[in-house]
């Protein structure tokens, strides 16, 4: 019983965490920029979202795989509108 809510809590923390950055990349791509974003803040959130993938691939964690498979999809788009915004 207690495996099964941890494995909940595992899936609601990993997917409230993943789909934070879903608005700001809707956004940078509406608006096909990203102003007023910390160039450091994107690197770290894309750096931290794939080393985080990576380490986890072995073991293949279902919560952690889509967590940062997620996190990392989104910062890539935040990323490509922080560097080579739409004219």
């Amino acid at each position: 019983m207690i495996y099964y809510l941890v494995e909940i809590c595992g899936w609601i923390g990993s997917l409230s965490y993943s789909i934070y950055t879903i608005p700001q990349a809707i956004d940078a791509y509406k608006k096909g920029r990203t102003n007023g974003l910390s160039s450091a803040m994107v690197w770290l959130l894309f750096l931290g979202s794939l080393c985080s993938l990576i380490y986890i691939l072995p073991d293949y964690t279902s919560p952690f795989f889509y967590n940062f498979g997620i996190s990392l999809i989104t910062t890539s788009i935040i990323m490509r509108y922080h560097y080579i915004p739409r004219k």
